[in-house]
């Protein structure tokens, strides 16, 4: 999770989907906002941009394509933390079944959310939005707020940087 405690070195990378979606394209411009906010003000060491698509085969003929492997090797790396952290992100990402009428086709989906956030503290996983726990839902804007209020300095840390008291 990400920790109470200032911290600057967060890298955050914010996957988006690439198709313009209605009601979500607002808030896709804010997250990306907020983040340039953020490391304009140096409070994240970095941030970037992943584009992905809508949902992806869990198998199929983009397997051996480097966008499928990198998809899935986030995706897995996001899984290892939420089994790490107690959380689930099946409310985000979800498996389906696909049937096509006209071809017979049937196969397994993986539907992407619009917007996720994945933040890093120096190399290591430490919070991917959205996610669940039995009592609540934290999304990417809650992600932001997070960011946001543990990289604000407190009246302590002002404090302390003016021994006589003066703010």
């Amino acid at each position: 999770m990400i920790s109470e405690r200032e911290n600057t070195n967060y890298r955050v990378k914010v996957f988006v989907r690439a198709d313009p979606e209605l009601g979500c394209e607002r808030q896709k411009q804010a997250v990306v906002d907020q983040l340039e906010t953020l490391d304009a003000n140096g409070e994240i060491a970095s941030y970037e941009v992943d584009i992905w698509a809508k949902a992806i085969r869990t198998r199929g003929p983009l397997e051996g394509t480097a966008y499928y492997q990198r998809v899935f090797d986030h995706i897995e790396a996001f899984q290892q933390w939420a089994d790490d952290e107690s959380v689930q992100l099946n409310s985000a990402f979800n498996i389906e079944s696909v049937d096509c009428e006209i071809t017979g086709e049937t196969y397994r989906v993986l539907s992407l959310p619009s917007i996720c956030i994945a933040v890093y503290e120096d190399d290591d996983l430490c919070a991917v939005y959205p996610h669940s726990t039995d009592e609540t839902v934290q999304t990417a804007s809650s992600c932001l707020k997070e960011l946001d209020a543990f990289t604000q300095p407190s009246y302590a840390d002002i404090y302390d940087t003016h021994p006589d008291g003066r703010l």
